[in-house]
């Protein structure tokens, strides 16, 4: 149903509710149940009035949960025509029936309540979201707007130090270690006293010294023999004569 529809079936529910208040109460607690078949008393009653729309209009008259609590636990049984008079009874068969609609009239509002609330913690997330991220964007701005200022302090005032002759030395070697924690002096070794060197001591035997058994004779050492010398031959010169010079 388009809205223009929705506005037209409003309207010719107004129209019954001037025309007809005892069967259409203003008052929702005062809503009674309907005769059977008045949706013919109506086309009869209202000719004008196209019966679709009448339909319509009727039927969301009785779809509403104040009609159905009505006919569960109106005073009496019986039903009403337009002008407010008894005619025709509700069974028990209606009650059931209005019953179980109801229930599940019940449901989808809870349904769809519960549907609203999950959307709107969606959207409450959503929207905590969107202002962290706004202020996160405008610090960082804030931040990047800081240390354009600070550098463009930093390079006038280089600017008026070299205009007065003074070169300003490179920041790095005055600047401390970053971090939280100044840095920890490391500890030096003390100094070896300088010796000179010398003959290195020997170094012990690690194979154990057996003590000398008395009982035990000893064996006699024996001289090793001399070795001979090798023999060495002398061969003499072999002088070659030479020819006299003539005139000698």
């Amino acid at each position: 149903m388009s809205k223009s529809d929705k506005r037209t079936v409003n309207a010719i529910h107004t129209l019954l509710v001037d025309r007809f208040p005892k069967a259409f109460p203003k008052d929702y607690d005062a809503i009674r149940p309907l005769k059977t078949g008045i949706h013919a008393d109506l086309i009869q009653r209202l000719p004008e009035v196209d019966p679709g729309l009448l339909r319509r209009a009727l039927a969301n008259h009785t779809d509403r949960d104040g009609y159905r609590l009505a006919l569960i636990h109106g005073r009496g049984d019986r039903r009403y025509d337009l002008d407010g008079q008894p005619v025709g009874i509700v069974t028990d068969a209606d009650r059931a029936e209005a019953a179980q609609q109801l229930e599940a009239s019940t449901q989808r509002r809870q349904a769809k309540a519960e549907q609203v609330r999950i959307h709107q913690a969606r959207e409450e997330k959503r929207q905590k979201q969107r202002e962290m991220e706004r202020r996160n964007r405008e610090a960082k701005a804030a931040r990047k707007a800081e240390n354009l200022r600070r550098m463009e302090e930093a390079a006038a005032r280089k600017a008026a130090l070299i205009a007065q002759g003074i070169v300003p030395e490179p920041r790095s070697k005055h600047r401390p270690r970053s971090g939280p924690f100044p840095p920890k002096p490391r500890p030096q070794a003390p100094a070896e006293p300088k010796t000179t060197p010398g003959p290195l001591p020997a170094s012990p035997d690690p194979r154990p010294v057996r003590p000398p058994d008395p009982t035990r004779p000893t064996r006699p050492t024996r001289p090793s023999p001399a070795k001979p010398l090798p023999q060495v031959e002398y061969k003499k010169r072999k002088v070659i004569p030479t020819d006299p010079k003539p005139g000698s």
